[in-house]
């Protein structure tokens, strides 16, 4: 007899002589099944298969009362506790299955109280009913039984909430009264993307899903949740919920039922901050390394604006929502944030700067914004405006930055911003208080290309006289650090990093030229024309690590043989040491 379709993946298991059992029950075989128990010598009927239980354990899984029936004739025990990451009697796999008619009846093979979850030593029917949505059987249970402890109800709740079970949620709201500490815990479980939870869900997600979440969370609003509290210093429910697009439904649903569109994180910041660049379209299984689908997120940033989200409330830095908006949004949705303020106020609200005198500017620099940079210079804002260590809008442009989910500002990203601004007169002298040029800067962006554009930009500012020998110090990541970022903090960020690298991950390298920072990260255009400049390749750092050393145990070129290779070629040719 063929495996059923619905057991078909099992097709692999049970091949073993102890599990003849399991097999027939896999395969529906009832007549092989009786056989084997009538025989002489009889089958374990008591076997463990490891995940899967005795016989009647597994016979309960599958639905089939049938074989369970035989089984139990047989003097199958279905108390017996399973092996396996979950530890169950019968009853609890047919609970789990949703399978009522098994259910009922196993009920009566022992009192009550021996479902009853007591340590880790197995898990309650209740709690696997709860779990996997079966709210006819949680409620037989309750009907069957009213001593139920409330420690298992508690666990049930939370179970549900944070498995969208929103049946068996409403069912123990109106059976049951909790603890205002408990709503609060399931409400914010409720919030989260749904992890995998078990074999048959394979990580998606229907529309259902997200809409039984959006009234799970409604639901426990209405029972007394509060969407504005945050325990020990928890981030606000709303600020959570903005950084994943699935969650947008969540989102409306908080707004909708009070949730304060304002309120904020422990540094300051609000939702509307985190909409101000494009958020997750998070799955149940991220992959360590691998970019995340994102998405800019324009239905929730309306929901917030239409809830009174403010655009100019500043986090504890003094950065608005606007300026993470001009770093982070393309020039429609920028407007979008700025629409929401009244027409009077715009042209002064552009003029906001944060506590470190970083403007608008600097930020859709920052941010390489082209067509947001066009509007804010065309507004009056200083193209070659300082901020408090020194950084202007072109180093904010040039400077690679670590994005959100494993991305970062490519080189001809940071490039064509820095045309721009270089086209509107930006300043190339200035050095910062960390004594970077704009050469330094641009020697951070790994590049194969001998001849390509970062040679023609590195080019371009040593004619507008960049000194291509200044010295700065570096910051890299320490010694224990496998798989380095290619970002380093912009504007005053930095300043705060090489106060207290360590706490950072980060070391400070002794003061160096451009040539070497290209060397260590690969700028192989930047070197190029530094070579051709005449730039010294025989002066070492303060280890005596001459550039052609610094490229070859780079820690950014490990998996970059060729480029090391070409870096190195090139180097050695222009006469330095190894």
């Amino acid at each position: 007899m063929s495996t059923p379709l619905n057991f078909h993946w099992l097709r692999n298991h049970f091949d073993t002589e102890d599990e003849a059992l399991h097999a027939c029950i896999r395969d529906g075989n009832l007549q092989r099944l009786q056989q084997l128990l009538g025989a002489s010598p009889a089958p374990d009927i008591q076997y463990d298969s490891y995940g899967f239980g005795p016989p009647v354990h597994f016979a309960s899984w599958c639905g089939n009362l049938e074989a369970v029936e035989m089984l139990l004739a047989a003097g199958a025990d279905p108390l017996l506790v399973s092996e396996g990451q979950d530890r169950l009697r019968a009853i609890a796999y047919a609970a789990a299955r949703g399978h009522r008619d098994i259910v009922k009846r196993l009920w009566g093979f022992c009192p009550p109280e021996v479902h009853v979850r007591r340590g880790r030593q197995y898990t309650s029917c209740f709690i696997m009913a709860a779990n996997q949505g079966h709210a006819a059987i949680v409620e037989d249970l309750l009907d069957w039984w009213d001593g139920w402890p409330h420690e298992l109800k508690y666990h049930a709740l939370v179970g549900a909430a944070v498995r969208w079970r929103l049946a068996v949620a409403t069912l123990l709201l109106r059976r049951t009264s909790f603890e205002q500490s408990t709503l609060q815990e399931a409400l914010r479980l409720a919030t989260y993307r749904r992890a995998l939870v078990t074999d048959d869900d394979k990580g998606h997600r229907e529309a259902i899903d997200y809409l039984n979440q959006q009234l799970m969370v409604e639901l426990l609003i209405d029972a007394g949740a509060d969407p504005n509290e945050c325990p020990n210093n928890t981030p606000p429910l709303i600020y959570d919920v903005a950084s994943d697009a699935n969650l947008t439904g969540v989102l409306k649903s908080l707004l909708e039922k009070g949730a304060d569109p304002n309120k904020t994180d422990g540094s300051g910041k609000s939702a509307l901050h985190v909409l101000a660049e494009p958020v997750a379209l998070a799955g149940p299984i991220g992959i360590f390394g691998r970019p995340m689908p994102v998405t800019m997120n324009e239905t929730a940033i309306r929901l917030v604006l239409q809830h009174k989200g403010s655009v100019s409330q500043p986090d504890n830095a003094g950065e608005c929502p606007l300026h993470r908006a001009a770093y982070g949004l393309d020039l429609r949705l920028f407007r979008l944030y700025l629409a929401s303020c009244p027409e009077q106020s715009r042209e002064s609200l552009l003029q906001l700067t944060n506590h470190h005198g970083e403007t608008m500017l600097h930020y859709a620099a920052a941010g390489c914004h082209i067509e947001v940079m066009e509007v804010l210079i065309a507004q009056g804002l200083d193209v070659n405006a300082i901020n408090s260590n020194g950084w202007t809008p072109l180093m904010c442009a040039l400077i690679p930055i670590d994005r959100r989910y494993y991305r970062y500002k490519s080189p001809i990203e940071a490039i064509k911003a820095a045309q721009f601004l270089l086209s509107h007169d930006a300043d190339t002298g200035t050095v910062t208080e960390e004594g970077l040029t704009p050469l330094h800067v641009l020697s951070l962006h790994r590049d194969k290309d001998v001849n390509g554009k970062m040679a023609d930009l590195t080019r371009k500012l040593i004619s507008r006289g960049v000194n291509p020998e200044a010295r700065a110090r570096l910051l890299i990541p320490d010694s224990k650090t496998i798989a380095p970022c290619l970002g380093l903090p912009w504007g005053h960020r930095i300043r705060g990093v090489m106060t207290d690298p360590s706490t950072h991950n980060m070391v400070i390298q002794p003061a160096l030229a451009p040539l070497y920072w290209a060397a260590q990260r690969g700028a192989v255009g930047v070197i190029k024309v530094l070579l051709a400049h005449g730039v010294d390749v025989s002066s070492m750092d303060d280890q005596g690590i001459s550039a052609t050393r610094m490229a070859a145990n780079s820690k950014f070129l490990e998996r970059q043989p060729e480029l090391v290779e070409t870096i190195i070629g090139l180097l050695l040719a222009a006469g330095a040491g190894f």
